[in-house]
């Protein structure tokens, strides 16, 4: 008994036009793209607004507001490399980053100077820098046009900046 294939012809060519149809342009997500263009971090800079530990207790950080030099983290690309900036509550620091899949990632501890400062002062900046190498969650407002950013750390500790 011969099988004919004439019958499916109309799907067969309805299916070959719907896999040649165009799609809408996907929204680029933040990393996910090669290049500079995905790092919507470039060229940004924040001061950390809030420190929250596990359970929501508040951290001290310092403001410009109380007349107090605020941490700052600063991001930008310098001959094709994404460099980070800032300074850490007692010495400036710099450091190199990526951006994947929407996670702020720094493979290394930043680098910074070495001044003296009080201990309250220091033990920040010594959490702060390491808490910048164990980053699990980046969250940001508005991917266009960001004014908050959120880092989670694998602490449960959670830093909010506001872009200055």
């Amino acid at each position: 008994m011969p099988v004919t294939l004439r019958p499916l012809w109309p799907l067969t060519l309805v299916l070959g036009l719907a896999a040649c149809a165009s799609r809408p342009p996907v929204p680029p997500v933040v990393g996910q793209q090669p290049g500079q263009q995905s790092d919507v971090l470039a060229q940004t800079t924040w001061e950390l607004a809030r420190w929250t530990k596990p359970g929501g207790a508040l951290r001290p950080v310092p403001h410009a507001h109380g007349k107090e030099r605020p941490i700052i983290l600063a991001f930008n690309h310098e001959q094709g490399q994404a460099r980070l900036s800032g300074f850490s509550g007692c010495n400036s620091y710099s450091g190199q980053y990526v951006v994947a899949n929407g996670l702020l990632i720094l493979q290394y501890p930043p680098v910074s100077t070495r001044m003296s400062c009080p201990s309250a002062n220091m033990q920040l900046e010594q959490d702060y820098l390491a808490g910048l190498t164990r980053i699990t969650a980046t969250r940001l407002d508005d991917v266009a046009r960001p004014s908050r950013m959120t880092l989670t750390l694998s602490s449960g500790d959670v830093l909010d900046f506001a872009r200055r």
